[in-house]
C-alpha cells in the first residue's frame, strides 16, 4: 500500500523516487518543527524526521508478500530525506551560538567602566 501511495505521488508530481525523499524529508522537518513547537535549532524535529525515514524504510523492506532488504538503497533514501533537515539544523545552531556569543561580547562591554 505505501509502496502504491510513494509510486502514485512520483507519477503525479512528475518526479523519481529520489526528489520524493528529498521534498517529503522537508516537508516532514518543517511539519515537525509547527507540531512540536520548537525552533530549527532542536534536535526533537530532526528525530521525528528520521524515526519517519527508519519506519519507511523498514515498510519498504516488507513490502508485498515477500523480504527485500537493499541496504544500498535505504542508505540512499536515507541520505536524501535527512540531508536538508541535518544542514539546516547544523547552520541554525552554528548562526545561534555565534549570535549568542556576539551579545555576550556586547554584554561584557556594556559592564565594563569607561577609563
Amino acid at each position: 500500500m505505501l509502496n502504491d501511495i510513494k509510486t502514485e505521488l512520483t507519477v503525479l508530481l512528475d518526479i523519481s523516487r529520489d526528489a520524493l525523499h528529498i521534498h517529503l524529508g522537508i516537508a516532514i522537518y518543517l511539519a515537525a518543527i509547527v507540531l512540536v513547537r520548537r525552533g530549527p535549532t532542536s534536535l526533537i524535529p530532526w528525530f521525528v524526521l528520521l524515526g519517519f525515514e527508519l519506519v519507511n524504510e523498514v515498510l519498504d523492506t516488507f513490502h508485498g508478500d515477500h523480504l527485500s532488504l537493499d541496504i544500498a538503497g535505504s542508505l540512499r533514501d536515507i541520505a536524501n530525506t535527512m540531508l536538508w533537515p541535518t544542514i539546516a539544523l547544523i547552520v541554525a545552531r552554528v548562526v545561534l551560538n555565534r549570535r549568542q556569543r556576539g551579545q555576550a561580547t556586547v554584554s561584557t562591554t556594556e559592564l565594563t567602566p569607561a577609563e
